[in-house]
């Protein structure tokens, strides 16, 4: 197994799940507090290289290595912080982005769950995500955390599902969608 071409993968996987460009993603990990050994984590990784042909144990191999990687804390300062501002300055335009990047940042927040417990630790708050004016008429309908410029809207308790402002005059009052 040749540990450079885990790594590369490892880099190009982040970058490209988070959104990122690769030269972000290699600042958070070799300019980190405590430089991280990327080779032996890959040897720690081993039993991730299986599969049918090579390309495919490479990228089991670096599945573990990206999650490895995002687990670390000093990684996860870089990033995180990036990913809510991403959500803090949200154009309002497809819902679907905002709701992709929150579960980027549950994601890294639950591979360090010490450092980052919940939004507030990346100064965002969950209570106040940009959105459109919101109508009166479904506010007494759903919890809703925020709404786009297509009425498309992010609702349920966790802030889990999208709804169409239509959708949610259809149900009746303090409907639960979780």
């Amino acid at each position: 197994m040749d540990d450079n071409i885990v790594i590369e993968k490892a880099i190009k996987r982040i970058a490209e799940a988070y959104c990122f460009d690769i030269g972000t993603v290699r600042n958070a990990i070799y300019e980190s507090k405590d430089s991280l050994d990327l080779k032996k984590m890959v040897s720690e990784g081993i039993f991730c290289f299986r599969g049918p042909n090579n390309e495919i144990r490479y990228d089991n191999a670096s599945i573990c290595l990206s999650n490895k990687i995002l687990a670390n804390t000093d990684v996860a300062k870089v990033l995180l912080p990036e990913i809510c501002a991403r959500i803090r300055h949200w154009d309002k335009e497809d819902i679907n982005v905002l709701f992709a990047d929150m579960k980027k940042a549950i994601s890294i927040m639950e591979l360090n769950p010490d450092d980052f417990p919940g939004f507030d630790s990346c100064g965002l708050d969950i209570n106040s995500l940009p959105s459109e004016k919101i109508p009166l008429d479904i506010e007494a309908k759903h919890r809703i955390w925020a709404m786009d410029k297509k009425n498309m809207c992010l609702v349920g308790i966790d802030a889990n599902k999208i709804m169409h402002v239509d959708d949610i005059r259809k149900l009746p009052d303090q409907a639960n969608i979780s």
